[in-house]
């Protein structure tokens, strides 16, 4: 009886009528508790009409009767899926894979998963199976392209691509990963044709577009790639990774303001953290507060210049410090920031609910977020609230946007009082001598002899990213080159290894009249290879605007080099007039364009006073606010107490 009843139900279910199949599946569990197939049927409708966690208890509840059922299994993944539970999904997935080892679908979903929670070798592993049991399965082709994507075999996923688009070459997918394989051995060109491929098979398909920007801020094409971003925001307002790089691209943005790059990082937060629910968080009353620090960066990054003296000169009496470490590869950093921190947790396979849940546990006092809206951050968790006191500070030169985080280190010079205050969603502790301290690699090149005394002319350089360079900036740079006779510019970025990039550069400075010749742009230089010593070719450095260098200005005062820098509008544009101000080398901070230029045509014909620069430079910063360690972690921990015990209200 019970049999004839399911198949009446499934007919009627395969037909739409729902509520007529729940009726009959409810039917046989009157009559047989223990159904497991009429367990699972309601399960599958639940899945269908929404109710996810419904669905999830229905089907668990058949596999508790009959655990050996390789589709129940199945199932279960697709709704774990569907509720974004991955991890839940590839166990599911990997159970029904081991029951029935043949079911290429099972091995192809289990991979798919993995290769979305990055655990790609497994991934690769299920995948490679799958194809074993149909070499031409294309989907199984889609996830092993992304699988040795994310393990860095270029080569091989781009191969693997190609297969995939002989069999599929209508599948935006197919041409979607093949682009990334692409695009991650400087290939930009077919990447972008691959992208644009996979828009021609499917315009609404965002991932491509996506990634299309991206490929197209590689190719020093900013406008083209700001507007990729913003077409999948209007098309998927969800679409985290495009607002955040969105955020990022305004930066650079001549044309922006504080008022228009505030009201667009409020828009993300609005969109993203406004339906969060906060964490209940107390203060403790213990004798050490809890610092707990998220980051991205505990590696050998720009950002471990300036963490490091902090970490290492905290009161271990009165801090306990919690490094919550968002790191799918360790270097040979890492081992310090591990062994300096009183608690160590990498929180890169936790989701932000999981991760803000432990902060909640370990009663964080102050939580520290040191990425902002740069690559691999964390403010999901800052969204929800798990400390009851949250700072920005360091990885990212304005505003968060979001009203969960209460303040945002900085200083008076970056954002002066007054108009900088209403375009921050946090409240600004501005910090006397800056807000920097910066400790260079243990091994720094000593400082070389002034360049122009052997050349015979002057070389400006920068070696900032090169998204930092604008057309304004190389028609500036251009000014200079010709009111300085004979002088020379040196150009140093990642991007610059790019021929596409080096011909645009040229190009730009050659339709300012300045010849090849007189620009030399050197691609990127690896850490065993000494990049610091390159400052040694420079007699002059020139600070990009509106935004500003920091961690390039730096390495340039320690190698001796002067930097010019542009006082702007907003704190991106800043941080060259702060440091230089810290520093005690006001006279180098200017305030239009033809003002930067007179300067570096004043420095570049004062050769003795560059001799004198060229000396005592790294004594100058070593002894500065810049570079006192003890007395910053000092002043920072001061602002942690005052905050703590409410004097900052």
């Amino acid at each position: 009886m019970s049999q004839a009843q399911l198949e009446k139900g499934l007919e009627l279910h395969q037909q739409g009528k729902l509520d007529e199949a729940v009726a009959i599946y409810q039917e046989v569990l009157t009559a047989d508790p223990g159904n497991a197939d009429a367990l699972h049927f309601l399960g599958l409708i639940a899945q269908q009409r929404g109710d996810l966690s419904t669905a999830i208890e229905q089907i668990e509840a058949a596999i508790a009767v009959e655990p050996e059922r390789s589709t129940f299994y199945f199932n279960l993944g697709a709704t774990f899926s569907a509720a974004g539970n991955l991890t839940g999904a590839a166990a599911a997935y990997q159970k029904a894979s081991q029951l029935k080892p043949d079911w290429s679908d099972a091995l192809v979903n289990l991979g798919t998963i993995l290769g979305q929670l990055k655990k790609y070798p497994p991934a690769e592993t299920a995948l490679r199976q799958a194809l074993e049991l149909e070499p031409q399965n294309v989907s199984a082709m889609i996830g092993l392209t992304a699988a040795l994507e994310g393990q860095g075999q270029s080569a091989e996923a781009e191969e693997i691509g190609r297969q995939a688009i002989a069999l599929a070459g209508s599948s935006p997918e197919v041409w979607t990963n093949f682009g990334n394989a692409l695009n991650s051995q400087e290939k930009l060109s077919e990447a972008e044709d691959a992208f644009r491929q996979a828009l021609a098979a499917d315009a609404a398909y965002s991932t491509a577009r996506y990634n299309l920007g991206n490929v197209l801020n590689k190719q020093w094409r900013k406008s083209e790639a700001l507007a990729c971003y913003r077409q999948v925001i209007e098309a998927d307002p969800n679409y985290l990774s495009a607002w955040q790089n969105m955020l990022l691209n305004l930066l650079y943005e001549p044309e922006q303001t504080e008022s228009t790059i505030f009201a667009a990082h409020r828009a993300w937060a609005k969109q993203f953290a406004s339906a969060i629910p906060a964490f209940p968080s107390e203060k403790t009353a213990g004798k050490r507060l809890k610092i707990g620090y998220v980051s991205p960066d505990f590696r050998t990054h720009s950002c471990a210049y300036f963490l490091k003296p902090l970490f290492a000169a905290h009161d271990r009496d009165a801090f306990e410090i919690y490094a919550y470490a968002n790191l799918r590869q360790q270097d040979e950093t890492t081992p310090w920031f591990r062994e300096q921190a009183d608690h160590w947790c990498n929180i890169i396979d936790v989701n932000d609910t999981d991760a803000a849940e432990r902060i909640r546990e370990d009663k964080i006092d102050i939580l520290v977020d040191l990425a902002g809206h740069s690559a691999n951050n964390r403010l999901g968790i800052f969204a929800l609230k798990p400390a009851p006191v949250q700072i920005s500070w360091l990885g990212y030169p304005s505003t968060t946007g979001l009203p969960e985080i209460d303040y945002r280190l900085t200083d008076e010079v970056t954002d002066p009082s007054g108009d900088a205050d209403a375009y921050h969603s946090e409240r600004l502790i501005r910090l006397e001598d800056g807000f920097h301290c910066y400790q260079p690699a243990t091994t720094i090149p000593d400082v070389g002899p002034l360049p122009v005394l052997e050349n015979g002319y002057v070389t400006f350089g920068s070696f900032n990213h090169t998204s930092k360079i604008t057309e304004e900036v190389i028609e500036i740079w251009s000014q200079i080159l010709t009111r300085v006779p004979e002088s020379r510019l040196l150009l140093k970025g990642r991007q610059l290894d790019s021929e596409i990039v080096q011909q645009k550069i040229y190009e730009l400075f050659e339709n300012q009249s300045v010849s090849a010749e007189r620009v030399t742009l050197t691609g990127w230089i690896t850490r065993d290879q000494n990049p610091l010593a390159l400052y040694n070719r420079v007699d002059i450095c020139l600070d990009t605007f509106p935004y500003n260098g920091t961690t390039t200005s730096f390495e340039a005062l320690t190698m001796g080099a002067p930097v010019i820098t542009l006082r702007g509008e907003r704190h991106a544009a800043r941080v060259g007039a702060s440091i230089l101000t810290h520093l005690g080398r006001s006279e180098w901070i200017v305030g239009t364009l033809e003002s930067y230029i007179e300067k570096a045509r004043e420095l570049a014909e004062d050769l003795p006073a560059l001799q004198e620069i060229r000396e005592n430079l790294r004594a100058q910063l070593q002894q500065s606010s810049l570079a006192n360690t003890t007395e910053f972690a000092a002043k920072i921990e001061a602002v942690y107490q005052e905050i703590c015990v409410n004097k900052l209200t």
